[in-house]
């Protein structure tokens, strides 16, 4: 939205508190094109101007509650969504954003209950499927994470990333087998991924098949700064110990 859509929005806004100033709506929408428009504090006021009118309704508490998210006030973003959930706004994205918001300051237990809520509201979503499989993981509790995972992987069959990590919680559950499998239905999807090239080939390579590791680092080519530091964070996640960039390992072999 450029800046003259936001100032004709805030116009419009404005004159619909003027016309009807008990409206909780129009200060929300005012909030949220404050918001949208980068101004934080203005969206705040409005917000917190809805609230007034009527203290039991869910809604300025939620936006609230993604204001101080916004403002690095997790604690107080917390209080508002739970507000916000105590009156009436228990749906699969609001139980989602205050899962994610937990898991922020690491209250992982708490975050997991929400989170399964939000699956609880909508259990053919992948996504949150998914989000509580991330949070498992976290929480060390793989078998669970690996069902989730799976789940949100036959829900959302064309999602390569969803493959890909599920593979990767096969390889950290010690299932090599299913990590190659599920690795292999991502790169069907994003068959020039060098990350998913690269950890198959560390996949082979642990399984001393040094050959077939060579062919998948070679498809991967030299990876750029933002590979890295994706191939670091896979590697980290599935437990492998492998240090270094695909193309040092093929140099080195080509030395012996």
């Amino acid at each position: 939205m450029r800046a003259g859509q936001f100032e004709e929005a805030f116009r419009y806004y404005r004159q619909a508190i003027q016309m009807d100033s008990n409206n909780i709506e129009h200060y929300i929408h005012l909030g949220d094109a404050y918001a949208y428009a980068d101004q934080p504090a203005r969206a705040l006021a409005f917000y917190q101007r809805a609230r007034k009118l009527n203290p039991h309704d869910p809604e300025p508490y939620f936006a609230l509650a993604e204001i101080y998210r916004r403002f690095g006030r997790f604690d107080a973003a917390l209080a508002h969504y739970r507000k916000a959930i105590e009156y009436g706004a228990r749906n699969a994205f609001v139980m989602f954003k205050y899962a994610e918001t937990l898991a922020i300051c690491q209250q992982y237990l708490d975050a997991i209950e929400a989170a399964r809520e939000a699956v609880n509201y909508e259990p053919s979503n992948g996504f949150f499927r998914f989000w509580l499989a991330d949070l498992l993981e976290r929480s060390g509790e793989i078998a669970e994470a690996m069902l989730e995972m799976e789940i949100a992987t036959l829900l959302n069959p064309e999602d390569d990333y969803y493959h890909f990590r599920y593979g990767l919680l096969c390889l950290e559950n010690e299932y090599p087998e299913k990590a190659i499998e599920s690795i292999q239905a991502a790169l069907r999807i994003q068959p020039r991924n060098a990350v998913y090239l690269t950890v198959l080939g560390d996949i082979y390579r642990l399984q001393g098949q040094v050959e077939q590791a060579i062919a998948f680092y070679e498809q991967a080519g030299e990876l750029d700064s933002y590979a890295v530091a994706e191939l670091e964070r896979a590697r980290r996640l599935a437990g492998i110990q492998f240090n270094g960039l695909p193309s040092e390992f093929i140099r080195a072999q080509h030395q012996e």
